[in-house]
């Protein structure tokens, strides 16, 4: 069927016919548009039907989905409309149908209604803003580009029948909000640069970026913005008052320009204060206005924004942007799912009620999805470190989708309408944060995700006034109160999640300061070991919500260092006054290009018992291709892990006086082998050998790759008087070595000649060796490689004390390997593990072999460096300068 034949089909038949009599007959004529498929019809797909599988509550009869195609769409047809309004509704409540069968039916992503004189396609994509393609007849007979689109009706109804991804508005969003963004930093760079403060200059944009969305969501009619910076863009002086004008107009509500404006407030236009732009910054502006704000991503829209202004502040403090999918991993199985069990069962409920013969069943039907709706009403999330507010925007997409369940269902059963007002709103959405403009910024994230819903809804009515002040998102440090040296007190919530700020023990003092560490320290001892890394102090916290009953059930990332030492403690904590039920003890997440190693945890306080592994197989990075896995485990221990907890293994006094780390020189000691080798015969005047000091070095790059022929300037324990003996390796540490370690600490100053850790303890056990063994302190893949004993490992490489056999081959086992993994947190993008003295090496059990055994390991062994060395000689594809192990 053409497009001409189509139109003019349904243009005379479309008000003569009732839904039940032309649905498959006008779904069926859509399908031959576009080659698409119809039930029932030769190749049509598996589980492409009409009238699908969904139970409809108060009938026994299943179907009332009109046309179902998995993957795709649900398509729901009503009668054809005369009026716009008329339309408007009769459509919403189609809307409202679809999406009440949606999750039954597999969740598609797009929801399709019609009145035969009108298709609209809604998206409904995971974690991303709702879109509408609305097509008319003359849309299709004119083949037009529909508006704010680049696609024709006819390409949107391709797309929906053959590629639903194409109208996947996430990536065009996030295409849009990053072009936005970062014209709006363009503007704030070049005003922070006329002598503007910061934060003056951040909040003044931020409610222009607020009036750019409110244009293109039809807030601000006629555009007043876009006129006040084209003016302003020709009289710059005159701009300021044209815009305290408009922001006053906002403020209160009134006229502007010839124009109502509706009362807007809420905080973000609570006085009229504006600041002067130049012609260049008001032309600029001008250019972002131009584009569609509407669309903006809100869950990734204060990231951007806040970096295009300022991308150092919240680093400081280890804050990093979340992926929509990290987010999800989090705000679905800690809160989405046990609401939508809670929804599963007050459907089932309305549902025996409406399969009753009692005259009454409607009101009490009614009754039950009212007190299910007002516990949806209840609801609260926390999210304690929530930055520009990308958790709360997600969460808050949960909430109001499950609400328009919540109403289409009311609609379904015949309940009266004004009963099931809505009633989800940001007031139930409560953060903490102590930077000052991403605390601001949240509140407007989360305004924009509800009026960007609330546009792509529209039988709903906006709200007024437009934003509202609740103070629900509180600017405060969550974990420490500076003045008073406690800890603060949270909001109450239901449930928390979120992403806290990641900064390492050993970075503490130097990112927070001594002061804050120390109190920080003070306040939580006893509850959180002084060597815990900053996001703990977050899980103790949360930890505590829910053992104080304020909190049912919480959500948190953090940097997968949180499963080992001082850390896991904690999380024992946690396990003690509640337990973990789900955990991704290790996955990629992906920062400034780069796949970092987090870990994701949810708990509560022990209630839930049915508890999930979660890892992914495939590119981590490539979120379309990965697989999820899951594994159901009786339950976690402290690392994450399931079964056997390693973490108990205690040191066996067997082992120690075995395992060591490396000298840590802390200066430029070292200097080129073909430089050190010149020096070795050079003369000293009291006939001493700089043999003596001059000394292979050894570091993790040398036994993974080939030799760096790096050698090392080593005065082990010499009084400075011996030291002077050898001129030139003196000399050669005077230049590069003294000043600045006699700056860097004064406790050096008497020292400044020596090795910050001279390992003298390695050093006896080394004595009398032939060779001794060694692993890179951090590796991916966990190997020991034999080392002469003449050379000096560095700090990074852990050395056994060995020159046997049977250390090098049991060392090089399986099920040490294993044991190391296990027993070793992961550190940094490579997610390569620790292999650390006391807890890896003293801990592992060595077996009492026989003497056949241990002559076997020895002879395996033996052939490991035979293979090793054979392997070495022989060139590798792709290996970075041959590698040695």
């Amino acid at each position: 069927m053409h497009p001409q034949e189509f139109v003019a089909k349904w243009r005379a038949r479309a008000h003569t016919v009732t839904e039940e009599q032309a649905y498959q007959e006008h779904y069926a004529d859509v399908a031959s548009l576009v080659g698409g498929p119809v039930p029932g019809q030769a190749g049509a797909p598996t589980g492409l039907t009409y009238q699908a599988g969904v139970s409809k509550v108060g009938s026994k009869d299943f179907g009332k989905a009109d046309v179902y195609l998995p993957g795709h769409f649900i398509w729901e047809a009503k009668r054809a409309q005369k009026t716009a309004d008329a339309r408007a509704k009769t459509l919403g409540a189609a809307l409202a149908q679809a999406t009440l069968y949606a999750y039954e039916l597999g969740s598609p992503p797009l929801m399709i209604v019609t009145d035969f004189v009108e298709i609209r396609v809604h998206t409904v994509f995971t974690a991303t803003a709702p879109r509408m393609y609305r097509i008319t007849l003359d849309d299709l007979e004119q083949g037009r580009t529909l508006e704010a689109t680049d696609l024709t009706a006819l390409q949107v109804l391709q797309a929906a029948f053959h590629a639903p991804e194409r109208l996947n508005p996430a990536r065009q969003r996030q295409e849009m909000t990053t072009q936005a963004t970062a014209r709006v930093g363009e503007v704030a760079q070049s005003m922070v640069q006329r002598g503007l403060g910061q934060l003056d200059v951040s909040h003044f944009l931020m409610r222009l970026v607020f009036a750019m969305f409110a244009e293109d969501v039809g807030l601000l009619d006629d555009t007043p913005l876009s006129r006040v910076l084209k003016r302003s863009a020709e009289h710059p002086d005159r701009s300021r008052g044209y815009l305290e004008d408009l922001f006053g107009a906002m403020q209160h509500g009134g006229e502007f320009w010839g124009a109502d404006v509706r009362h807007f407030n809420g905080g973000l236009f609570d006085s009229n204060l504006a600041l002067e732009l130049t012609a260049a910054e008001a032309q600029s502006l001008l250019g972002a206005a131009r584009l569609n704000w509407s669309k903006v991503e809100p869950a990734i829209f204060g990231t951007l924004f806040e970096h295009s202004l300022d991308a150092g502040t919240r680093g400081k403090r280890g804050a990093h942007y979340t992926p929509v999918q990290d987010i999800l991993d989090v705000t679905v199985p800690v809160v989405l799912d046990p609401l939508r069990a809670e929804w599963d069962a007050v459907k089932a409920k309305a549902r025996v009620i409406m399969d009753g013969k009692a005259k009454d069943r409607i009101e009490k039907a009614t009754a039950v999805l009212q007190a299910f709706h007002e516990r949806l009403a209840s609801v609260t999330v926390l999210d304690p470190a929530c930055g520009s507010g990308n958790f709360l925007v997600v969460t808050l997409g949960h909430l109001l989708d499950l609400e328009s369940e919540v109403i289409g269902l009311a609609r379904e059963i015949g309940a009266p309408f004004v009963l099931f007002p809505s009633r989800i709103t940001p007031e139930q959405l409560r953060g903490i944060e102590v930077e000052p403009f991403a605390h601001e910024l949240a509140s407007v994230s989360v305004w924009i995700a509800f009026l960007q819903w609330k546009a792509a809804h529209p039988s709903d009515e906006w709200p007024s006034p437009i934003l509202r002040n609740y103070g629900s998102i509180q600017h405060m440090d969550a974990v420490f109160d500076a003045a008073t040296g406690q800890e603060p007190q949270w909001p109450a919530a239901e449930f928390i999640v979120g992403n806290p700020p990641f900064v390492g023990n050993t970075r503490m003092r130097q990112r927070l300061g001594d002061a804050y560490t120390e109190g920080l320290r003070r306040a939580y001892a006893g509850r959180v070991p002084g060597f815990a890394d900053f996001v703990m102090y977050w899980f103790e916290k949360v930890r505590a919500e829910i053992a104080a009953g304020r909190t049912r059930r919480a959500g948190l990332i953090a940097t997968n260092s949180i499963r080992g030492g001082a850390n896991a403690e904690v999380l024992q904590r946690l396990q003690e006054t509640g337990g973990i039920f789900l955990a991704w003890p290790d996955r990629a997440w992906v920062q400034d290009g780069a796949a970092v190693r987090v870990s994701v945890v949810g708990f509560d306080d022990g209630t839930q018992q049915a508890r999930t592994l979660h890892w992914h197989e495939g590119e981590e990075t490539d979120v379309a291709g990965r697989v999820t896995r899951t594994e159901a485990v009786v339950s976690f221990n402290a690392d994450l892990t399931s079964g056997v907890d390693v973490r108990q293994a205690r040191r066996l006094p067997e082992n120690v006086g075995l395992s060591f780390e490396g000298v840590k020189p802390a200066g430029k000691f070292d200097l080129p082998g073909t430089v050190a080798r010149e020096w070795l015969e050079l003369p000293n005047p009291s006939g001493v050998s700089n043999r003596d000091v001059l000394k292979v070095f050894l570091g993790g790059e040398d036994l993974t790759e080939r030799s760096k022929d790096r050698w090392t300037v080593d005065f082990n324990q010499m009084r400075l008087e011996e030291a002077e003996r050898y001129r030139r390796p003196m000399q050669y540490v005077m230049e590069h070595v003294k000043e600045k370690r006699e700056k860097a600490s004064a406790g050096k100053k008497g020292t400044w000649w020596l090795y910050d850790r001279a390992r003298p303890d390695l050093r006896q056990a080394l004595a009398g060796k032939r060779r001794f063994l060694a692993t890179p302190r951090h590796m991916k893949h966990r190997a020991f490689v034999w080392c002469p004993a003449d050379a000096l490992p560095g700090d990074a490489l852990t050395v056994i004390a060995s020159d046997q056999d049977y250390m090098f081959g049991m060392l090089n086992s399986g099920i040490h390997v294993a044991w190391a993994t296990r027993k070793g947190t992961a550190l940094g993008v490579g997610n390569d593990s620790r292999y650390t003295p006391t807890t890896t090496f003293e801990t592992f059990p060595f077996p009492h072999s026989t003497p056949e055994q241990r002559a076997k390991v020895e002879e395996a062994a033996r052939y490991l460096e035979q293979a090793r060395a054979f392997l070495h000689g022989k060139d590798a594809p792709g290996r970075k300068g041959g590698v040695k192990l």
